[in-house]
């Protein structure tokens, strides 16, 4: 498969910027500046990393202003992160599969799009329907009446059961399950646990990606929502009947109680835990190993378990390294106390 290639002044285009040097340089790649060849483009997110740029075979770099005497090509813009992650996409790999594999196994009943790609071993269950363009890998199963909208990746092993409903272009990684049963059980009159059928559904909406062996719960009744554009990292739990929002960061091992709100924009570190039937406000921020046990207001940021304001949380941090210090003033003071009563100048000397 051959690689793309793009004339610099056309990717310049791509992404609002200008070209200082030739806009028909071809490039062919981008890399790492201390990896990159003459046909690779670089990029200078930080001032700093101007010495491995100069150092670098790269004939064109990314930078966020005008960099005067860098014999290289440049491409300005404004926001050079934002640049990075769009011309990065450009060089992207295409999906490994293309067509319907003969080991696939497609239900009578199910509908399958245009441009459809299923990898070997895929199963589409009966009533599914797979929007165009959508890639299914290796081994991804898909139950009942389920949903996968427009231009979506799904990596090998991704399991969606009945009733599932995903956007266009949600990407999930390897090994993510979405809609297995909500945890839900009840205790008999022997004390014996009586599971709660789980009845509703999950939808996801456009734009999310999840990473390897994320877990997201069916509802109980109705349906456990991700809102558009959400990211979850790898190994994420979201709980039945949970409402996250838009364009929220669940990063890795975080674990959200059932029936929980997430409000847009929401940022939750590594490790946070959520309890049940909360709220959480909108662009609200969970540091890491925060433990949530009440509502979260708008706009907050708290850490520690229990999640309190962060600067509380840093105050109860600092307050044990003032100890030994605390132990060394009251030592001072006790020898000097002693001292004033051992020579009768003390109280009541």
């Amino acid at each position: 498969m051959s690689r793309p290639t793009f004339a610099l002044g056309d990717l310049a285009a791509r992404v609002g910027g200008s070209v200082a040097g030739p806009t028909d340089l071809v490039v062919t790649g981008v890399a790492d500046p201390q990896l990159a060849g003459p046909g690779d483009l670089i990029f200078l997110l930080d001032t700093k990393h101007l010495p491995a740029v100069v150092a670098s075979a790269a004939a064109a770099v990314v930078v966020p202003s005008l960099q005067p005497g860098l014999a290289k090509a440049q491409l300005v813009v404004g926001k050079p992160r934002v640049a990075m992650a769009r011309l990065m996409a450009l060089f992207a790999p295409a999906p490994a599969w293309a067509g319907i594999h003969p080991t696939a196994v497609v239900d009578p009943t199910a509908v399958v799009e245009v441009g459809v790609a299923l990898g070997p071993y895929v199963v589409v269950g009966a009533g599914s329907a797979v929007g165009a363009g959508s890639v299914l890998h290796p081994h991804v199963v898909l139950g009942r009446g389920v949903v996968v909208g427009a231009g979506c990746e799904l990596m090998p092993h991704v399991v969606l059961y009945d009733g599932v409903r995903l956007g266009d272009r949600v990407r999930l990684h390897a090994g993510t399950v979405v809609g297995s049963d909500g945890y839900g059980y009840v205790p008999d009159e022997a004390g014996r646990h009586l599971k709660i059928p789980q009845l509703g559904n999950v939808i996801v909406g456009d734009d999310v990606e999840t990473g390897a062996n994320v877990a997201i719960d069916r509802a109980t009744f109705g349906s456990t929502v991700v809102g558009r554009g959400t990211k979850l990292d790898n190994l994420a739990h979201l709980g039945h009947n949970d409402r996250i929002g838009e364009d929220c960061l669940i990063v890795s091992q975080t674990g959200i109680s059932g029936s929980v709100t997430v409000g847009n924009g929401v940022t939750m570190a590594g490790q946070v835990g959520v309890a049940g039937h909360l709220t959480i406000g909108d662009r609200a921020m969970v540091l890491a190993r925060g433990g949530v046990t009440k509502d979260v207001p708008a706009g907050a940021v708290v850490s520690g378990f229990p999640a309190r304001p962060h600067k509380d949380e840093l105050r109860r941090q600092a307050a044990p390294q003032r100890v030994e210090a605390l132990r060394a003033e009251l030592a001072r003071l006790t020898a000097r106390l002693e001292a004033l009563e051992g020579d009768g100048s003390g109280l009541g000397g």
